[in-house]
């Protein structure tokens, strides 16, 4: 239900866009522009000049005016559009509303101005510096940025559309529901940064600095965020769905509840990252390290785990359909009440793992390492562990009918209580196992299986010959 309010207030505000695309050029500025929209044709008397710095004043001093009164005579809006005003020294400047569309800023001193609701689309601030800025609702479609320092400044429900901000400082920033989509945002500094309720759909965070930074709410989908760095970023609920986070940084991040489907974490670091509840649906988790990370209750339905480290995670409850779990690591996790229905891996490693009370009929786990794990109560109905080595694992209650066991190691494994109708253990090791109280095991399944004189039988059942797997042993 949440996923599905967030979808219809974005696709609100979509429809919002397209609507405001279709007012005069001044009242769309003030409320946002469609991404489409194109820069307003530039009628300024100082376009594509250079403005001498007393003219500037005046210009200035009219538009405050015209701020404080429309009506004031010697007040009009200050129109700059094209102007060259590279290295300008405006520290403090009030220019709010003022028309700026394709201006030259590059290297400029704008630091504590006043840009709200300013028309600034496809402005070239390259390098000028925009600290402590407040920039709320201001137009900068397609506007470049580049290396640009907006440092704690304030631009809530700017909008920024295709805008380039390569290398650009917004640390300590305010971005709150500002509009970044298709923005080029490479390598910019976002520490500690407010981005919530943020739209960044398609723009690029490639290597982008967001540790610290507050994206509760944000759209992140399509994004590109290969080898960014996320350490302790608040995540929760955002939108990454198909987002690129290949090699990604994001130690103890906070995704719980975000809607990450089809997205690529391959070699990513969420180590200790909480995700509860998050939706990785068919995502791709090559490599990546879920070490100590909670991840209860997720949905990792048709991901790829292949490699995975996920060592000491918590994985209780959590949703692992139809997952591939090829050399997956996870030594000592905890996966109480994990659902693994139709998971398949090799040389997957359970070690030491609590699966206890775990629901994994038909699961294919081949020459998987499940040995101290417990698995008491689990539901391995049909599940395929054929050369899998489960020595000393507590079995107790476990549900092993129709199982293949064949050629498995269960040496020193406690069965108490375990059931084995029609369960083919052909080669499978049960030397020192606890045998006395399961069900279902006949003389013609034990006899298939290698046994020593320290395996405990039910009453009802003989010790069979030595298999040729005990005789090679002794």
């Amino acid at each position: 239900m949440k996923r599905s309010m967030t979808r219809i207030l974005v696709g609100v505000g979509g429809m919002l866009v397209i609507l405001l695309a279709t007012l005069p050029p001044s009242s769309a500025g003030q409320q946002g522009s469609s991404l489409k929209t194109r820069t307003p044709t530039c009628d300024s008397k100082y376009k594509k000049k250079t403005i001498p710095s007393n003219v500037l004043k005046d210009i200035l001093r009219s538009h405050e005016q015209w701020l404080e009164d429309r009506e004031a005579p010697g007040g009009s809006r200050g129109n700059l559009c094209q102007a060259d005003l590279h290295g300008a020294k405006l520290v403090g400047a009030n220019l709010e509303r003022i028309r700026l569309e394709g201006a030259v800023l590059r290297g400029a001193t704008l630091r504590h101005s006043s840009f709200l609701q300013a028309s600034l689309a496809g402005a070239d601030l390259t390098n000028a510096n925009l600290e402590d800025a407040s920039l709320g609702g201001a137009d900068l479609r397609h506007a470049t940025l580049t290396h640009a320092n907006l440092a704690k400044a304030e631009g809530e429900e700017a909008a920024l559309y295709s805008a380039t901000l390569i290398g650009a400082q917004l640390r300590e920033s305010t971005f709150e529901r500002a509009h970044f989509e298709e923005a080029d945002l490479q390598s910019a500094d976002l520490r500690s940064a407010n981005l919530t309720d943020t739209y960044f759909y398609g723009a690029s965070l490639y290597r982008a600095i967001l540790s610290g930074a507050d994206l509760l709410g944000a759209d992140l989908r399509r994004t590109d965020l290969t080898n960014a760095t996320l350490h302790q970023a608040s995540l929760q609920g955002v939108l990454l769905d198909r987002a690129q986070l290949a090699g990604a940084r994001m130690t103890g991040a906070d995704l719980e509840g975000a809607y990450l489907d089809e997205a690529n974490l391959t070699n990513g670091n969420l180590q200790e990252a909480l995700l509860r509840g998050a939706d990785l649906r068919f995502t791709n988790l090559e490599s990546a390290s879920f070490q100590q990370a909670d991840l209860e209750g997720v949905n990792f339905e048709g991901a790829r785990l292949i490699k995975t480290n996920l060592r000491t995670a918590n994985l209780r409850k959590a949703i692992l359909y139809h997952t591939i779990l090829d050399g997956a690591d996870f030594r000592e996790a905890r996966l109480h009440n994990a659902i693994l229905i139709g998971a398949r891996g090799t040389g997957t490693i359970f070690t030491k793992a609590n699966m206890s009370d775990i629901y994994a009929p038909r699961v294919a786990l081949h020459k998987a390492q499940l040995n101290d794990a417990t698995l008491e109560s689990a539901n391995l109905v049909g599940a395929d562990l054929s050369g899998s080595n489960l020595s000393y694992a507590n079995l107790t209650d476990t549900n092993l009918q129709e199982a293949n066991l064949r050629g498995a190691t269960l040496s020193g494994a406690n069965l108490s209580g375990a059931q084995f109708h029609d369960a083919d253990l052909h080669q499978t090791k049960l030397y020192g196992a606890n045998l006395s109280s399961v069900s279902g095991l006949t003389q013609a399944q034990l006899n298939t299986a290698c046994l020593d004189e320290q395996t405990k039988l039910p009453a009802e059942l003989s010790r069979p010959a030595a298999c040729p797997a005990a005789k090679s042993k002794h």
